[in-house]
């Protein structure tokens, strides 16, 4: 595996590639030659304002071409990008700001307002805005401005002006060293509380390295369109890194609402999309002409059952594509990707097969023993893009990532699935009740049934509740809550009451959509609640 930084590694790939297009932002069209330009420019403004070696620095944005330099600079001189999420209050983002020491903050003009308490917050430390109009061409950049403008705060720095102070600084490339943190992306365990994943260059540059040894045809100088945010780790891995690293031209595109993406996808015609269900759904309504522009059509988040992929293979067969839709495996831990179908590997209602260099093996979650082809298991995987561990929580990395009899490190997924004699998985569902759902913004979140449940049971009339999802093609999952009553002669306020309390308590995309009350709750043979009968009672709520 490659052994460098990741600006090195996209560098090394792009010796005889300067001329080419790295990004194309609104038909701006920037060259290798140019990004690394700008890269360098932004590693001297940090260098000039005190951002060394280990320093991490955090980021709020989307993926202009201003936050890409912004991660390869700090990559450069050996500091750490820490993306968090848009839609972080204020206050969250206040303190992930001071657990993790960040000498710098970035964000993104659409959360101005949060900006400016976050500023105020912290007066001792550079605060950077960037603005969809940084690099625009001149054409759309001045209208955009004089329609959208904005009052930027005295020690607010735009884009521009931060670079002005790193001209004349000399900036030293840091050299590799192994398992050093490039990024840090955020996930969620089953309690709900934010875990800061560490990435290395080894295993973003990994990834890279695994997909160029596939059957997807990457070739240089392919468009890609981008349209995956960067706090992802499916944005960083994937929507970053990969294409760059395969010196191909990525379009990037960071209007999310599904039908501007189809709209740009017709526009763009890229060779090369990954998307996920709402984006596909939306295709599906929309009267696409024809798709023989594509290569690949790849999609991540949650995996369609097996009528739904026949219906979208068969529309994409319809409009000339010659493939499948394919979908794989991954999670944060793991760059987002570890197991995925891909073109001449391919199986309906399956998640594809491990990328290179990946093992994958499904083990009996009670006693750890490995199981069988064809029987149902915890999946485990040993790979080269498996994080370094989660920021300042040696006890989580240990509960997720353990050494096995072989010696080797396996990650734990807490999810079950098992694997045919060809090699390809199949999930069966989760250990750890999680579920993904669409939140206001689009983006997609995930959801803990647990904290849903903790606030429920908080109301004094509710005896035992339990919180399943129903996948909604267009949502994601929705919020089934279940409850069970201390009395029959409470009233009829109750499910009111209920609504209430969670609106007070919990995040909007947390909310159940539905209440059914309920004389008892499913039990396993065990005693516990069974929530696989409660999720068939959900896809059907007349069925109980």
């Amino acid at each position: 595996m490659p052994e460098c930084t990741v600006l090195q590694y996209i560098k090394n790939k792009n010796t005889n590639n300067l001329n080419g297009i790295a990004l194309n932002y609104f038909g701006n069209r920037i060259t290798y030659r140019e990004f690394f330009e700008n890269v360098d420019k932004v590693a001297k403004a940090f260098y000039a304002i005190g951002i060394r070696k280990g320093d991490i620095v955090t980021i709020a944005s989307l993926h202009t071409p201003e936050t890409i330099y912004i991660i390869y600079g700090l990559n450069k001189i050996g500091a750490v990008a820490n993306m968090v999420y848009l839609t972080l209050s204020a206050n969250e983002i206040i303190e992930n700001i001071k657990s993790t020491d960040s000498k710098a903050f970035i964000y993104f003009a659409m959360i101005q307002e949060k900006g400016r308490i976050i500023e105020k917050e912290f007066p001792d430390i550079k605060t950077i805005i960037l603005d969809v109009s940084d690099s625009m061409p001149w054409y759309l950049k001045y209208p955009y401005r004089l329609k959208n403008k904005k009052d930027i705060l005295g020690k607010t720095y735009r884009f521009k002006n931060f670079l002005s102070l790193g001209e004349g600084v000399v900036a030293k490339e840091m050299l590799y060293t192994k398992s050093a943190p490039a990024v840090i992306v955020y996930t969620s365990g089953t309690t709900g509380v934010p875990k800061g994943v560490v990435l290395s260059n080894d295993n973003l540059n990994a990834v890279a390295e695994q997909y160029s040894y596939t059957t997807f045809d990457f070739r240089m100088g392919d468009s890609f369109m981008d349209m995956l945010p960067p706090f992802l780790g499916f944005g960083i891995s994937i929507g970053i890194h990969l294409p760059l690293a395969l010196g191909m031209k990525t379009t990037l595109w960071i209007d999310i609402e599904p039908d501007k993406v189809v709209q740009a996808f017709e526009r763009i015609k890229p060779r090369h999309f990954v998307s996920g269900p709402v984006i596909v759904n939306q295709m599906l309504e929309s009267n696409i002409k024809d798709m023989k522009f594509l290569s690949t059509f790849a999609g991540g988040g949650e995996s369609l059952s097996i009528e739904q992929e026949k219906k979208v293979n068969s529309y994409l067969h319809n409009k000339g594509y010659n493939g499948n839709y394919v979908t794989g495996y991954g999670m944060t831990e793991c760059c987002a990707t570890v197991c995925t179908g891909m073109q001449g590997v391919y199986k309906e209602g399956t998640l594809g097969i491990p990328l290179p260099k990946v093992n994958m093996k499904i083990i009996d979650p009670e006693n750890g023993q490995e199981r069988k082809y064809g029987e149902e298991g915890e999946i485990c995987f040993c790979a080269p893009n498996i994080m370094v561990g989660y920021f300042k929580n040696p006890k989580e990395t240990d509960n997720i990532i353990k050494v096995h009899a072989d010696g080797k490190k396996w990650i734990h997924t807490g999810d079950l699935g098992s694997v045919n004699q060809d090699g390809f998985l199949r999930f069966q569902g989760r250990i750890k009740k999680i579920y993904l759902t669409k939140g206001s913004d689009n983006s997609v979140y995930k959801l803990f049934p647990m904290e849903i449940e903790n606030v429920l049971s908080r109301h004094s009339a509710v005896d035992k509740c339990a919180v399943v999802g129903r996948l909604n093609g267009e949502k994601g999952y929705l919020v089934i809550a279940y409850v069970t009553l201390k009395s029959k002669d409470i009233g009829d306020n109750v499910e009111k009451e209920l609504r209430q309390l969670c609106r007070q308590e919990l995040k909007e995309n947390s909310w159940p959509f539905e209440y059914h009350f309920v004389e008892k709750l499913p039990t396993t043979g065990a005693g516990k609640i069974d929530f696989r009968t409660l999720e068939k009672w959900a896809e059907n709520s007349d069925s109980f």
